[in-house]
């Protein structure tokens, strides 16, 4: 019987958690124990034919607060269970508010987990810096005080007093560090929620070194705390802009005695020392004018201080203004001040500095302007002039010499050499002006510009990245040849790094308003990018972007998929089969053959980590047959090396070696040189020293690594490291093995895959133990046993434990 009075409703949640936590709400409400709630749900599923039944800790952990994942449909049959009694269903209206909850919440969650780095904090380019001597004077003795504990600095102030401006000089102005960080932290954007402090974290752990697989499995206290343990001495200074609150900004404050951090926000937080920036006085506003405008402001001082007054000598309006008066020099002062005035009683303008930024709007010229406007749409916070020319429709040269204009009349901030950015104030105003002047369709053909050209341009840097992928990237992609062209493989990267916190923001923003279509693109095209550098938080946000747009099972079934590698990465091996398994309904249900055989394999994988080698075994037998009836060689060869990796497992070396020799044949049909052929150079030196045949294993392993580093192969690098390091110590050379192990270790942190991670500690501390250096093998045993449970590698924990049962032996 259900519980008196209305069910608690999801309305209003905007974090995971929030929903989590309203879900045990309505559990409370319901009166039902963990163990009914789980039984119902399984009950429901299997009423429904759904395969996939949820342990209960599954369920228990759904409504455990600190929530930072859900899963949809978990959600949804946990608030089904809770709102249906035994007399009735269910009403769907109301379990059809919590999917619609949850998608709220997954896409600001998303949003909010988009963020830029930066890795060097620049002054802004306009050289302008009037009035702040004292007070930079007075930061620079307020972050050199060694007694205030915590070296933080809190500037304080209205939108548009130059809080950022006067930041990012006291940042240039401190003593050399050795690493350089920079965040805007959203807090009072008007389009995109604040900034995840996870996502800025992780962000900050990275340009420390620390390794993809690894940040993720941290939450928040985690990531801090590593943090803070790997800055504590360091010299590091760090800059957080536009912070929201104490919540958002407490976690990614450094402590130790050689880190400095500069705070910037519109209201008072808590900080060991804070400035409140104030507006400029009569004079410094007088001094910014004639700077910024030219010696017209001392023809007539009266008229510049009531223009200064009119603007509550903001410093943003301020700089509109002069940009206005240097590009109008047949107007006079007096002439400035009588439109300033006429415009803000026309418009009934209170703010005299909306008036201000509103009449330099209305001087632009009319191509201005609409660049001005169309700019305001871009999803993401900064943006080159490539994404400008984009919006506009207009040639590259046109769309330089449009945003240069709107530099100069401050309406537009060139953050740095190449890319530029709307002041919040400005932003609001662009963007309700294009809602005034341009009709949908307008702003939509915009949008589909920048969509085009960022697909575009992706696919020509995943290419450059990748030319490997180049057959299977043309044939997903249909989006038309890119105005960019990049030479190698590093320019790929560089464009790709540059511009990943765009291409996402784009993709959630296109999802949300019609254009799922580009959300599915991207998540096909970014697919090997973001496995090598590891950046499995933005595949795992865009590939189930991908899923909820995608229109046909073709789609679906290529996202999942595509979050099943993710999964696979992380050690999530029990979340990658069953991804995987979806990919592997969908594509039998679309009749793609391909698709299919691909699932079988990538499903194989699930089977192989979590020691079902036979089922594993037969699953790549099937893939490989569909694979070979639709003569796609490459996945082929994928699916014999997985055979026979099975069949190693399964002490079956000579079939092992068979099955690695035809899957390296086929490999080299592919071309010369490629990815495959070194993965399976790395396989056939397995079989080799699995058979004890170490000359012919030492010739492939060192084959795999010339070949490896050749075309920048990182992950068959690790592997034939790894593998010769194994050999150097059955020949009785542990130093040498030691060093190689090393190298591989380095390589497997630095790529993030946690299982290759965990069989080269295992490997490492059998070197180590070899060399007489027993406490250090202990370590890297014990460390990768607590890996493999965590990810559930039951082959890797049975030669952890066996290692150090060894050793205490």
């Amino acid at each position: 019987m259900g519980a008196p009075g209305e069910p608690p409703g999801p309305g209003g949640v905007r974090t995971l958690d929030e929903l989590s936590s309203r879900l045990r709400s309505l559990q409370t409400w319901s009166g039902l124990s963990y163990r009914e709630l789980h039984r119902r749900v399984v009950l429901s599923r299997q009423a429904r034919g759904v395969a996939e039944l949820p342990a209960f800790n599954t369920v228990y952990r759904c409504l455990a607060p600190g929530r930072r994942r859900l899963d949809a449909e978990l959600v949804v049959d946990i608030a089904r269970a809770l709102l249906a009694d035994e007399s009735r269903a269910a009403d769907e209206a109301r379990v059809a508010e919590w999917r619609q909850a949850y998608q709220v919440v997954a896409g600001l969650a998303a949003e909010a987990a988009v963020v830029r780095i930066e890795d060097s904090v620049e002054p802004e380019t306009d050289g302008l810096f009037v009035g702040r001597s004292e007070t930079l004077d007075a930061a620079l003795t307020a972050l050199d005080d060694r007694t205030a504990g915590r070296r933080m600095l809190l500037i304080e102030g209205m939108p548009g007093v130059g809080k950022t401006t006067l930041a990012r000089r006291l940042v240039r102005r401190l003593p050399a560090a050795e690493l350089q960080l920079g965040v805007n932290l959203r807090g009072y954007d008007p389009d995109r929620p604040p900034a995840d402090p996870a996502a800025v974290l992780e962000g900050f752990l990275r340009r420390l070194g620390v390794p993809g697989s690894r940040i993720h499995g941290l939450d928040l206290a985690a990531r801090s705390a590593l943090f803070r343990e790997l800055t504590g001495d360091r010299k590091v200074v760090v800059l957080l802009d536009n912070a929201a609150s104490d919540d958002q900004l407490e976690p990614l404050l450094a402590d130790g005695p050689g880190c400095v951090t500069v705070v910037t926000s519109r209201r008072r937080l808590t900080g060991a020392q804070r400035i409140c920036l104030e507006v400029f006085d009569p004079e410094e506003s007088l001094a910014y004018l004639r700077q910024a405008a030219g010696a017209v402001v001392d023809d007539d001082r009266t008229s510049a201080i009531r223009i200064a007054e009119l603007v509550g000598h903001l410093p943003l309006a301020l700089a509109v203004l002069a940009g206005r008066i240097k590009s109008q020099p047949g107007w006079t002062l007096a002439d400035h001040l009588e439109r300033l005035l006429e415009h803000r009683a026309r418009l009934r303008l209170d703010s005299g500095v909306a008036a201000s930024l509103d009449l330099s709007y209305q001087a632009l010229p009319i191509p201005a302007a609409r660049m001005l406007r169309l700019l305001a749409l871009h999803p993401g916070r900064d943006f080159d002039v490539h994404a400008g020319a984009a919006l506009a429709e207009v040639p590259l040269s046109e769309a330089v010499e449009l945003m240069t204009l709107l530099v100069q009349m401050h309406l537009l901030d060139n953050s740095t050499a190449d890319r530029y950015e709307l002041h919040d104030l400005v932003r609001v105003l662009a963007t309700d002006q294009a809602h005034d002047e341009d009709p949908p369709s307008v702003r939509r053909t915009a949008l589909d510009g920048l969509y085009a050209y960022y697909q575009r341009t992706a696919a020509s840097a995943a290419v450059a990245y990748a030319p490997h992928d180049r057959e299977r990237i043309e044939l997903t992609q249909q989006a038309g040849r890119s105005p960019r062209h990049f030479c190698d493989r590093d320019e790929g990267r560089g464009w790709l790094d540059a511009e990943r916190h765009n291409l996402i923001a784009s993709a959630l923003y296109a999802a949300d308003h019609g254009r799922g279509d580009y959300a599915v693109a991207l998540s096909s095209l970014l697919i090997y990018y973001f496995q090598t550098a590891s950046l499995f938080s933005g595949a795992e946000t865009l590939h189930l972007t991908a899923i909820r747009c995608a229109t046909d099972d073709r789609e679906r079934g290529r996202a999942y998929n595509y979050l099943g590698t993710v999964y696979w990465r992380l050690g999530r091996y029990a979340d990658g089969r069953a991804a995987y398994q979806e990919a592997l309904e969908f594509a039998r249900r679309a009749g793609n053959r391909v698709g299919e055989a691909s699932g079988l394999s990538n499903v194989a994988l699930g089977h192989y980590r979590l020691g079902d080698y036979l089922a594993a075994l037969d699953c790549q037998r099937q893939a490989q047959e569909l694979f070979e009836a639709e003569s796609n060689l490459n996945g082929a060869t994928t699916a014999l090396g997985g055979q026979g990796w099975a069949l190693l497992r399964l002490d079956r070396p000579e079939e092992a070696l068979e099955r690695f020799e035809l899957g390296l044949e086929l490999s080299r049909k592919l071309g010369t040189e490629t990815f495959e052929e070194s993965f399976a150079l790395v396989n056939v030196a397995s079989a080799h020293e699995a058979l004890g045949r170490l000359t012919e294993a030492e010739a492939g392993y060192r084959h795999a690594h010339s070949l490896a580093q050749r075309i920048g192969f990182a992950n068959a690098e690790s592997d034939s490291l790894n593998g010769l390091g194994r050999l150097h110590r059955a020949a009785g050379r542990a130093e040498q093995a030691i060093e190689f192990h090393q190298q591989a270790l380095d390589l497997a942190d630095r790529l993030g895959s946690r299982s290759v991670v965990i069989e080269v500690r295992n490997d490492y501390g059998h070197a180590l133990r070899a060399a007489g250096r027993t406490a250090e093998a202990i370590e890297q045993h014990s460390i990768a046993l607590q890996d493999a449970k965590n990810i559930d590698d039951r082959y890797e924990q049975e030669r952890a434990s066996a290692a150090l049962a060894a050793i205490d032996g």
